[in-house]
């Protein structure tokens, strides 16, 4: 339901116009991904008890480094959760957008976690390439716990992956879990190797493929939640194009002072300063500049500043 608002001025000032949906920003609903995060937080749990015994029994370094990854995973993942919770609090009189930056906070520590959780798995593979001999390790065990791994992983994927473009956490969160099936893919070939050729270089091989795809994804949505917390405009919007959209309505003679920025995924806003013509009826101009602007560009928090053809404001320096 749309709610719109607009506020008079003197004439001097101009008139201003601004329009939102309460259901998207003030929700009074939890979103159903908080659920399946938990699920998946709950699967990463029982397999990271079942790496730690593995790797004791096998003695495989691979499987006790895997066991750490799944427990930054772990960290990565409630951390994501209970942002995600906070998030959907009520908007407040000092917090007026309410708590859904911190969604993208939570994103991008969750990335710098994934980064360094690829400088750990390199650096453990530095390691193997240099002491890989004379090691004693059950390739069966390896084997054996990577499938039930791969297994539990590949659930967690399909929990997670309807929801990937509802939330950057839920996005961040994917790319754990897919960095996990990875890992399990690595460990079972790994095992296979170690228990029938001994071919001990094949987990390090493996180890830095998997660090690669980690590292890679990481970059992404730490360069996405950098963007967010810039303000950058959305890559989905074209700026001129934006503008040119508003200048192109009969009664619009300038706009100024532009900005579209995201307060968190899915939720892009925009305020604009639009001088229009002095017999213009200026209510009706911005009536169908935002239904127009909302229905185009998919805009959730729409602001628009009103003024006559008259009117000089000083120079805003942003």
């Amino acid at each position: 339901m749309l709610d719109c608002c607009h506020h008079g001025l003197p004439d001097r000032l101009g008139h201003a116009w601004h329009a939102h949906e309460h259901p998207d920003l003030q929700a009074k609903t939890r979103p159903t991904y908080l659920k399946k995060l938990q699920i998946v937080l709950g699967l990463a749990a029982l397999y990271l008890v079942i790496q730690v015994i593995g790797s004791f029994y096998s003695g495989s370094l691979a499987l006790l480094a895997e066991a750490g990854h799944k427990l930054m995973d772990m960290m990565s993942i409630s951390l994501s959760l209970v942002a995600a919770w906070v998030a959907y609090w009520a908007v407040s009189k000092r917090k007026t957008f309410g708590y859904h930056r911190l969604e993208i906070l939570a994103a991008l520590v969750n990335s710098l976690v994934l980064i360094g959780t690829a400088c750990f798995i390199l650096g453990e593979a530095a390691m193997r390439m240099a002491h890989h001999e004379g090691l004693a390790i059950d390739g069966r065990i390896m084997f054996g716990v990577a499938c039930f791994g791969l297994v539990i992983n590949a659930v967690a994927v399909w929990v997670l992956f309807p929801d990937r473009h509802l939330s950057l956490n839920v996005k961040s969160s994917l790319w754990h879990v897919v960095g996990d099936v990875a890992d399990s893919i690595g460990t079972m070939v790994s095992g296979a190797f170690v228990f029938y050729l001994h071919w001990m270089w094949v987990d390090t091989l493996m180890s830095i493929l998997i660090a690669g795809l980690i590292l890679f994804n990481a970059c992404r949505i730490f360069r996405e939640a950098m963007r967010i917390l810039m303000e950058a405009a959305p890559r989905r919007l074209n700026l001129d194009a934006v503008e040119t959209t508003l200048k192109s309505h009969p009664g619009v003679l300038d706009v100024h002072d532009l900005h579209i920025w995201t307060i968190t995924t899915g939720r892009d806003a925009l305020l604009a300063h639009v001088k229009v013509s002095q017999d213009a009826f200026r209510d009706e101009v911005a009536r169908a500049l935002e239904g127009t602007l909302r229905k185009r560009y998919d805009l959730c928090h729409i602001t628009l500043q009103m003024e006559p053809p008259d009117f000089i404001e000083e120079v805003i320096p942003f």
